[in-house]
């Protein structure tokens, strides 16, 4: 059988420097591999015991309704665009609310809508007056 090959291609056609140059590049990448490996497991990874947590974290934030815009209350669990309408309708009309459950006097609001409203929501005293708010 003849070998077929194609005139004027080399594959692997480098000198012995460009060779020597490309093995020893590999062989530093490699070797930075290995220390990198070694040293995440000398002292990357530590056994680590968390004896006290305080309160280390902050408390999330929750959204004043008597404050809050309608695309922010639209954001809540079970609160859409038409019932965020609503709630700035009521305010505008009655004020701030006094308490949460006082949600439920908003048309379309439920019991269950203010449960899952309460871990994210709040009744804060409005800072500015409404008109400046809504306005």
């Amino acid at each position: 059988m003849a070998r077929s090959s194609i005139t004027g291609t080399h594959w692997f056609a480098l000198s012995g420097k460009e060779l020597l140059t490309l093995a020893v590049g590999v062989g530093i990448v490699l070797l930075a591999i290995g220390a990198a490996r070694c040293i995440e497991r000398l002292w990357g990874r530590a056994d680590l015991t968390v004896v006290e947590t305080g309160d280390v974290l902050p408390s999330p934030a929750r959204l004043n309704v008597n404050e809050a815009q309608d695309y922010e209350l639209a954001m809540l669990p079970g609160i859409g665009p038409k019932i965020a309408e609503a709630i700035i309708a009521y305010r505008r009309e009655h004020g701030p609310f006094a308490a949460l459950a006082d949600l439920e006097k908003v048309s379309g609001i439920g019991p269950s809508t203010v449960e899952k409203v309460r871990p994210h929501a709040m009744c804060a005293p409005v800072r500015a007056g409404p008109a400046e708010r809504e306005g």
